[in-house]
């Protein structure tokens, strides 16, 4: 068995994710070697994923960044590592989406997530902005796998 071969569609997108919003070297060595590992044996990989990795790459050399700041393995000047904050912030954006699906005006969506995350509601409004276009297509069931526990009713 290779080391890449349980490695879901679900988990090459939140590494493509990851990089694109944080400095994750480890995130993004782990999506390398999964396409390497695939292409060396010449078996099927995600090529939208690919897509999506090597659009952001493009995107970050054509504005100046080296390969390596580019595939997320080095740090671009001037960002310094922050702590990890994307499984929070994937929680709060599930959240809000929840709360909203349930009936939950934006303000009420973004306060209750704040409450139960502890955080501000400007945080929970960021964490929105950047992950909504993932959370939003998620079926219910996986919406309650992210955020664990319920929010009480709207």
């Amino acid at each position: 068995m290779r080391k890449w071969d349980n490695a879901t569609r679900d988990d090459l997108l939140t590494a493509v994710e990851c990089i694109k919003h944080q400095f994750a070297p480890d995130a993004a060595r782990n999506l390398i070697e999964y396409f390497h590992e695939r292409m060396e044996d010449g078996d099927y990989y995600d090529v939208e994923v690919l897509h999506l990795l090597m659009k952001h790459v493009f995107a970050l050399i054509v504005a100046g960044k080296s390969a390596d700041q580019a595939f997320g393995l080095k740090a671009i000047k001037g960002q310094h590592n922050r702590p990890d904050t994307f499984a929070r912030d994937i929680s709060a954006a599930a959240l809000v989406v929840k709360q909203r699906r349930k009936g939950a005006s934006w303000e009420a969506a973004v306060t209750d997530a704040a409450e139960h995350l502890g955080l501000n509601n400007r945080t929970v409004e960021r964490a929105f902005e950047a992950y909504r276009e993932g959370v939003e297509c998620l079926p219910d069931e996986q919406l309650e796998q992210i955020t664990g526990d319920q929010l009480p009713p709207p």
